[in-house]
């Protein structure tokens, strides 16, 4: 067993941990930045976009804070498009479609170029608990590591379940692994309870599978706006989305599946 010191740790590299790490190393913090798989650090697993209704402003904010999101939803965008547009700017919404992997690269260089950030591909299994005060944590080798706060951004991966239809293994997300011990640690030396969030994750498709003649396609913005205040932000080729929609025939085959669903056949 090793035992290590920090002014912070973060527990988890995705959107939140990076923010938490780079704005704690800013300050002067050594910082210790836990993550399960170095090589997906700011991973967008599910929808590989930036902004949007309800989240726009909040990128905006983390931008006026000092944060990164903005700077790296610039740097790597594949679409820049204000939505709602011909709405009032009460509706509007800026929206950025990401290229995941650019967007991957970005943060880790940022995380990787802080002097004050020390990055570690653990799991992190327990927690250090004295008079109820967290002092640090555990991995699942038995390492400690201690510190004068422990910021949990642990996401989805905590005690994580993959349904696939009425199939289920634990799992974090897709081909990782789901991290197990630091859930009961919360519930039983820190007497909070635990819930489960379920997302959904849309099917990947082949796009030389897909016929896009039949689609309305929605083109980014000629001139675009950005989420950073910071001037001269890189303009990138931009690419198309499309639009399709469902008809009598895909409802038809919903409603005969729906029993194969795990959430409306009760095991979720």
């Amino acid at each position: 067993m090793v035992k290590y010191s920090y002014d912070v740790i973060v527990v988890g590299a995705g959107h939140a941990g990076i923010e938490a790490s780079i704005a704690c190393a800013k300050l002067g913090l050594k910082v210790l930045l836990c993550t399960l798989n170095i090589d997906t650090i700011a991973l967008m697993p599910c929808n590989p976009a930036i902004g949007g209704p309800a989240k726009s402003c909040l990128v905006k904010e983390i931008d006026a804070l000092g944060g990164m999101m903005a700077i790296a939803a610039d740097a790597t965008y594949m679409q820049l498009k204000m939505l709602n547009a011909s709405k009032g700017p009460a509706v509007q919404a800026l929206r950025a479609q990401s290229d995941k992997k650019e967007y991957m690269t970005f943060m880790k260089e940022q995380i990787e170029s802080q002097p004050n950030i020390f990055l570690k591909q653990c799991m992190i299994a327990d927690l250090i608990v004295e008079n109820n005060h967290i002092q640090g944590v555990v991995d699942e080798l038995g390492n400690e590591f201690f510190a004068k706060a422990v910021i949990l951004t642990t996401g989805t991966s905590l005690m994580g379940k993959i349904w696939i239809g009425l199939k289920s293994f634990q799992a974090g997300r897709m081909a990782e692994r789901s991290a197990i011990g630091l859930s009961e640690a919360l519930k039983y030396k820190c007497n909070i309870t635990i819930k489960r969030f379920k997302t959904g994750t849309p099917a990947r498709i082949d796009g030389r599978t897909v016929d896009f003649s039949k689609m309305q396609i929605q083109n980014g913005d000629e001139n675009p706006s950005f989420f950073s205040f910071l001037p001269d932000r890189p303009k990138r080729k931009q690419h198309p989305c499309f639009l399709t929609r469902t008809n009598a025939k895909t409802h038809q085959i919903i409603h005969e599946y729906l029993h194969t669903s795990p959430l409306y056949s009760g095991k979720i």
